[in-house]
């Protein structure tokens, strides 16, 4: 633990703030609305895939061994999918199946039509070099009945919510998206979209409340931004108090440092389970955090208060090394958002403090640290892909060094590369 009144460490503070933090209670969703939620439990087969033998292919259910002679067999019945065939492929006989249609108990393969000639008698001439067990889909053969199909724990993506579907599941047990509540605060803040013919000396657009919300939103949480709030501790304890009724977590941006106007230490600094004060990283040294407890229609709940500076670059980039990790947990996901890159460049490292720095991948996948003022600059942030997270130390990391990174949100737009261009070369 650091001393009185020195900088916590990241990882000292990350601690703190996740302690006592659990997954949200479980719900039941159905399969299209639960993608990307995160399963509570697992999900075992209700029934096979394919459930039944099956043909693969347009063509003739024979026994292959029937074939062998050449002759031309007699065609006994016919089967689409979805209709019963035959109970039994009676012996020297041959039934016409169309793909996806069962195999009748008997047949052995499935013949296609291009390797076939129908006569004109309702028989037809197969080769004689038939080879068992072709184009036949066995059952069971891609999932068992009672195979656990997605364990709990696994985030629910489309193709396995349409595996789900296939093996009998329509709805899944899982942790509900986190509700955030994002308060910026600032008597110099104006909404995005203020004319600027009417801005008063020293405004500000707040942009602040559309990159963290719009980061959290693109997260998969369902985001909801209150404010901007002057600098009124009276004022803000109003609005806080009305977020945290709906909210599974509050982040607040602002008001946290050493000065004449800072609302949000001025409302919270005392408050039993609240603290503030430095941690050893850069941007975003000042930082606060606490609990506030609220009656709902479960009982009382506790709803934590993450306390961001109030610059975008600051804020931003704190979100992600402080708040994203407690949305994991919320969610029902271990706190661990980092990946490890190789760097494409060496990186100058601060002795004493942990340095978030905006970058993006090269052709080859490894991070490219953004030229610019980490702390200040917007810029950075629009053309980042990932976050550096670089540890203190008295040596520069050097090129192909492996780091740790958080990958920023991307955009799901329909797009060829998956949402992660969305940006031309410049």
């Amino acid at each position: 633990m650091s001393a009185p009144g020195a900088a916590r460490g990241v990882a000292e503070h990350l601690t703190d703030l996740l302690d006592g933090l659990a997954a949200l209670a479980p719900v039941d969703l159905g399969l299209a609305e639960a993608v990307g939620r995160v399963l509570a439990v697992d999900v075992a087969a209700a029934v096979a895939v394919p459930r039944f033998d099956h043909a693969a292919m347009d063509g003739y259910a024979v026994r292959a061994a029937e074939c062998a002679a050449g002759e031309p067999l007699p065609v006994v019945a016919a089967i689409g999918a979805g209709a019963a065939g035959p109970s039994e492929l009676e012996s020297g006989a041959a039934v016409r199946i169309m793909t996806g249609a069962p195999v009748p108990p008997g047949a052995d393969t499935v013949v296609p039509f291009e390797a076939t000639v129908q006569t004109t008698d309702a028989r037809v001439r197969l080769p004689a070099d038939v080879r068992g067990g072709a184009h036949i889909r066995r059952a069971g053969e891609d999932v068992a009945a009672g195979e656990v199909v997605a364990a709990a724990g696994d985030i629910l993506d489309p193709r396995t919510a349409g595996l789900l579907a296939a093996t009998g599941t329509a709805r899944v047990t899982v942790h509900p998206a986190p509700r955030l509540v994002v308060l910026t605060t600032g008597s110099e803040l104006v909404p995005a979209g203020t004319d600027p013919a009417h801005l008063a000396p020293g405004a500000i657009h707040d942009s602040t409340a559309v990159i963290l919300a719009a980061e959290a939103r693109a997260l998969g949480v369902e985001v909801v931004h209150r404010g901007p709030v002057g600098d009124d501790p009276e004022a803000f304890l109003v609005l806080l108090h009305d977020a945290v009724r709906s909210a599974d977590l509050v982040v607040t941006t602002g008001g946290v440092s050493a000065g004449d106007h800072d609302v949000v230490k001025a409302a919270l600094a005392g408050r039993a389970g609240f603290w503030f004060g430095q941690v050893a990283v850069r941007p975003g040294r000042p930082q606060g955090h606490g609990v506030l407890h609220v009656d709902g229609e479960h009982g009382r709940r506790a709803v934590p208060v993450v306390n961001l500076p109030g610059t975008p670059a600051a804020s931003y980039l704190t979100f992600q090394a402080f708040v994203r990790p407690l949305l994991a947990v919320l969610s029902g996901a271990a706190p661990e958002v980092t990946t490890q890159v190789p760097l494409a460049a060496a990186v100058r490292r601060p002795p004493d403090r942990t340095l978030l720095l905006p970058a993006r991948y090269d052709a080859d996948g490894r991070a490219v640290p953004l030229p610019g003022h980490v702390g200040h600059s917007q810029r950075l942030l629009a053309e980042a892909e990932l976050v550096l997270v670089v540890p203190p130390g008295a040596d520069d990391l050097p090129e192909g060094a492996r780091i740790g990174a958080i990958e920023v949100a991307r955009a799901s737009a329909v797009h060829p590369d998956g949402g992660r261009g969305g940006k031309r070369d410049r």
